[in-house]
């Protein structure tokens, strides 16, 4: 697991040599308020601050949510960017996965989820429904059972906290869609520490979006913007829904976000972070939001 102190580390630095609410450059600390900075970030230890990093990885999703005593992994990327997830993990010190959720079984999500089981204990492992066959798949079946364990496919809403830290995964509302139906079937989650959350929205496209539109309580200040930021006819709907303060968006620059979506994130303020242009990391706790890359 991760030390108490190696959290206020990480919080230390990030409070001393980054602005806050994601300003850009660096900037000279006095010691006094260096010192400050030190008591504070102890102070949002005791807290159970929530450190969330969207990994570059090209057009694929992998996330990493970090609290004192918790690991939560969203998404595992590409296979062929598979080391970097384990090795960011272990450069944290996490030895324990407790939570693993794949919200879809495309490539770019589950392709490095193998590795994640073979490398580290893993608690829970949450999924959607198989919709599809790929050697990916194949490979983390063979993985799981390779440790004694099972995946939980999820029908019905579920949450737990951790940490002062709540996670809700939304499943998906049909068993079949018509289109697309990878990426609709989709698990969403929502996490929330303090008075902030993100809204994690997997591939979702216009009949999963829809389902979202009527779902209640999704606001979020950050949203991880779905299928890689292409454009869909319910994308405006779904910012204007969610109506986040930041957003997320995973792409790589050949498979690049659609204008049209960046212009829609401008538009209404939205401060939107590509994870093409590096790793972004978000800090949720008691005294507020920051996100940097």
């Amino acid at each position: 697991m991760r030390s108490k102190q190696f959290i206020i580390g990480i919080l230390m630095m990030m409070l001393v040599m980054i602005p806050v609410l994601g300003g850009c450059g660096r900037q000279e600390v006095p010691e006094t308020e260096a010192e400050a900075a030190v008591s504070t970030a102890e102070s949002i230890a005791e807290d159970s601050s929530l450190i969330i990093t969207a990994l570059k990885g090209g057009a694929a999703d992998s996330f990493v949510l970090l609290s004192e005593n918790h690991v939560v992994v969203i998404d595992t990327g590409l296979e062929s960017k598979a080391d970097k997830l384990v090795e960011f993990l272990k450069s944290q010190g996490v030895t324990r996965v407790d939570e693993l959720i794949i919200t879809h079984y495309d490539k770019d999500h589950v392709g490095g989820a193998d590795h994640i089981i073979s490398e580290f204990e893993v608690g829970k492992v949450y999924t959607t429904y198989h919709s599809k066959e790929s050697d990916d798949i194949t490979e983390y079946i063979a993985a799981l059972e390779s440790k004694g364990l099972s995946e939980s496919t999820v029908t019905e809403l579920i949450s737990f906290e951790a940490d002062n830290v709540t996670y809700t995964i939304y499943p998906p509302q049909k068993t079949s869609y018509a289109d697309s139906e990878s990426n609709n079937s989709s698990l969403v989650v929502r996490v929330t520490a303090g008075e902030n959350s993100m809204l994690f929205a997997g591939d979702a496209e216009s009949e999963r979006i829809s389902e979202l539109l009527e779902t209640t309580g999704l606001e979020s200040t950050v949203l991880k913007i779905p299928h890689h930021g292409r454009i869909d006819a319910n994308t405006e709907k779904l910012i204007d829904y969610i109506n986040p303060d930041y957003a997320i968006i995973t792409s790589s620059g050949s498979e690049p976000e659609d204008q049209e979506v960046l212009d829609m994130l401008e538009s209404r303020g939205v401060k939107t972070y590509l994870t093409r242009d590096g790793n972004v990391t978000i800090v949720m706790d008691s005294a507020g939001i920051a996100v940097t890359q």
